[in-house]
C-alpha cells in the first residue's frame, strides 16, 4: 500500500552550478596549456663524460629513453623504421652527424642494436651524447 503525504517534498538537485564549475575548469585548463612552452626534446638522464659535445640542433638526434622508447628528432618512431628514416634524413643533408642520446639506465645491448640500425641507414658519423662531469 502506498501512502501519499502532501507536505513531503521530493528531493531534486540543481545541476546548473556544477555545470558552470566544470566549464570554468575546462576554460582554465585550455587557456593555461596555451602558455606552456613544450620543448621538442625528450627528457632523459644522460651518462656523464669529459669529452667534447656536439651541437644537437644542427644534427640528427636519436633518443632512447629508460623504457626503451626511441625518438628521432624528438618524435616517437617505430624501431623497425629507424633505418629508412635515417636514410631519408641523410639524403637531405649527408654531412649531418647522428647524435645518439641514450638514458644511462638503458642496456648496452639496446644501444648497440640501435647503432647497427643507424649504420644500416647510412649514418657514418655517430656521436654519443653525454652530460658534462660535475667538478668536485
Amino acid at each position: 500500500m502506498k501512502f501519499h503525504h502532501p507536505n513531503k517534498k521530493s528531493a531534486s538537485f540543481d545541476l546548473t552550478p556544477l555545470i558552470d564549475i566544470v566549464f570554468q575548469l575546462l576554460i582554465f585548463f585550455m587557456v593555461t596549456t596555451t602558455f606552456v612552452n613544450l620543448e621538442n626534446r625528450v627528457k632523459i638522464n644522460l651518462p656523464s663524460g669529459d669529452f667534447a659535445a656536439v651541437e644537437p640542433s644542427k644534427n640528427i638526434t636519436v633518443t632512447i629513453t629508460e623504457d626503451n622508447t626511441i625518438y628521432l628528432n624528438g618524435k616517437l618512431i617505430d624501431p623497425l623504421k629507424i633505418t629508412e628514416s635515417i636514410a631519408t634524413e641523410l639524403k637531405k643533408e649527408p654531412e649531418k652527424i647522428v647524435v645518439l642520446e641514450a638514458d644511462k639506465n638503458v642496456l648496452h645491448g639496446k644501444v648497440i642494436s640501435v647503432m647497427d640500425l643507424l649504420k644500416k641507414g647510412g649514418a657514418d658519423k655517430i656521436a654519443i651524447a653525454t652530460q658534462p662531469t660535475k667538478k668536485k
